[in-house]
């Protein structure tokens, strides 16, 4: 028996056909293959520019709909001893659980920390003896990106921020995968953040923006219809007045980081790559 986020579910102690219902933000795919488990299905994202996430690993694995949407009888085909999905799923979790034992999760509760969402998930998986070691290289990274950077950071500060459906959108670093592994590295937010805490802005305007300028500006945008409107963003002159844009300090990301040890690891050194170049 293991607790979820919506109940108690009993669970195989080792179960061989995991079906995720993951797709843009990929904690459960890749806390499972940080587990050295290869999943049988996964939900794809139809809306995000990287909608394969993991494909050099998983190969062509087969799809069971979107996460909005998953599809019921195509999880039923490849019979499943295990459905792994998020809270926020929770309307398909009736149907789920008559097809196999279902598990509901809420990475974001009590904030992203993903260490402890990835032990959580070995636990539930009875790998809680791998969970440690599958960290240990992203802990190693951390160590040596704030030897590297840890001086030259000080007196900089990030902002982290989202572009999606005409708007742009932040969020307490705390409760972001990214926000998480950036503070773990020792990269410092914008004082404004603090004011935030553990809230969000949504639908924010252009004209908010001034307002999170930062030495570095981390702008992500991960859905294929944010691409041409951001376009017009670019061409407004007040984007051009931001201190970051102004020093070509803007860095796009248009994949997000899975939100376990090997999305981490990647973040990690792509943060390197990128200040290893500014700084």
């Amino acid at each position: 028996m293991v607790d979820h986020s919506l109940g108690q579910t009993e669970i195989p102690l080792h179960p061989q056909r995991i079906v995720v219902l993951d797709a843009n933000q990929t904690f459960l795919l890749d806390g499972l293959l940080s587990l050295d488990i290869k999943p049988v299905g996964l939900a794809r994202c139809a809306r995000c520019i990287n909608s394969d996430p993991f494909s050099d690993i998983v190969g062509d694995l087969p799809s069971v709909g979107t996460e909005e949407r998953p599809s019921l009888e195509k999880i039923l085909s490849l019979k499943p001893d295990l459905i792994l999905g998020y809270k926020w799923q929770e309307a398909f979790y009736p149907l789920l659980s008559e097809i196999a034992p279902t598990v509901m999760v809420d990475p974001f509760a009590g904030g992203h920390d993903f260490k402890r969402n990835f032990r959580q998930l070995a636990e539930i998986l009875g790998k809680s003896d791998q969970s440690d070691s599958a960290l240990a290289e992203y802990n190693q990274k951390i160590q040596a990106f704030q030897q590297q950077f840890g001086e030259k950071l000080n007196s900089k500060t990030v902002s982290l921020i989202w572009f999606f459906e005409s708007n742009f959108h932040v969020y307490g670093p705390e409760h972001l995968f990214m926000g998480w592994v950036m503070s773990e590295a020792g990269i410092q937010f914008i004082p404004i953040y603090k004011e935030l805490g553990r809230d969000s802005l949504s639908n924010m305007s252009l004209e908010s923006l001034p307002d999170w300028d930062a030495d570095f500006l981390f702008l992500g945008l991960y859905y294929e219809d944010s691409l041409e409107e951001l376009e017009s963003v670019f061409n407004q002159p007040l984007w051009s007045k931001l201190e970051a844009v102004h020093n070509d300090q803007v860095y796009i990301m248009t994949e997000y980081p899975s939100g376990g040890p090997i999305g981490a690891i990647q973040f990690i050194d792509e943060l390197s790559d990128y200040f290893s170049s500014k700084l």
